[in-house]
Parts: C-alpha cells; structure tokens; sequence
C-alpha cells in the first residue's frame, strides 16, 4: 500500500483508540462522541502529513521522530483549550496519546508503506 494511504488508516484506527482513551478521565465521560470523532480527523491529518514527508524522505528514523513531532504538536493545539465546564487542561491525557500515535504512525508508515517513485524506478 501506498505510504498515504497507510498512514492515513493507521491514523483512523489509532485516532478511534485515541479518542476512546478519554473515557478515563470522568469529566469528558459527556463528550465522549464528539472527542472520538475530532481525535480520529485529527489523527487522519497527522497521517497524511506523515505519510507524504515518508514519501520524500527515506530514512525511517526521520519518519518516525516526524510522526512523534505531528502527533504532540496537533495533541498540543487540542490540550491547548481548557474544558469549558471545569476550566481545567488535560495536557498530559492529551499528549500522551497524541504523541504515541504519531510515533506508531511513522513507524508503521516508514516500516510497511510503499512509495509512488520507488516502485516506478523499480520497474524501469
């Protein structure tokens, strides 16, 4: 599978998993629905950005510290917004996943992923 691809539906199942996470935490018990939701489209746009710099860059060491940098950085902007009934930031509940699904998603996408312009030059 293309690289994109990969790291797009690896992001969709991780963001569903991500998402679910926040069951743990009582006070998001309420908004459990639209969490998992905006945790699976951000992690579906992780994957994408992911996907294509593992397209132009061959080392999978890069994709993966990539995929943990995209994954804190959008987990930052969500934990970035106080919950607006208690006030309080879930930082560590946020990121923590974020950044784990990132380095899954770089990994996996690095690992398993095929490029568009290898598998043209291998055919040559």
């Amino acid at each position: 599978m293309k690289k994109i691809l990969v790291a797009m539906l690896l992001g969709a199942v991780l963001g569903l998993v991500d998402g679910t996470s926040a069951w743990f935490e009582p006070d998001a018990r309420p908004k459990l629905g639209s969490i998992v939701l905006w945790s699976a489209l951000k992690d579906v746009t992780a994957g994408f950005l992911i996907g294509v710099f593992a397209v132009w860059v061959r080392s999978k060491l890069a994709v993966v510290l990539f995929g943990v940098v995209v994954g804190l950085g959008f987990a930052f902007l969500v934990a970035m917004n106080p919950d607006p009934d208690t006030g309080k930031h879930y930082y560590l509940s946020i990121m923590l996943p974020g950044g784990l699904v990132g380095l899954l998603v770089g990994y996996f996408t690095a690992r398993y992923g095929r490029s568009a312009r290898r598998d043209v030059t291998a055919s040559a």
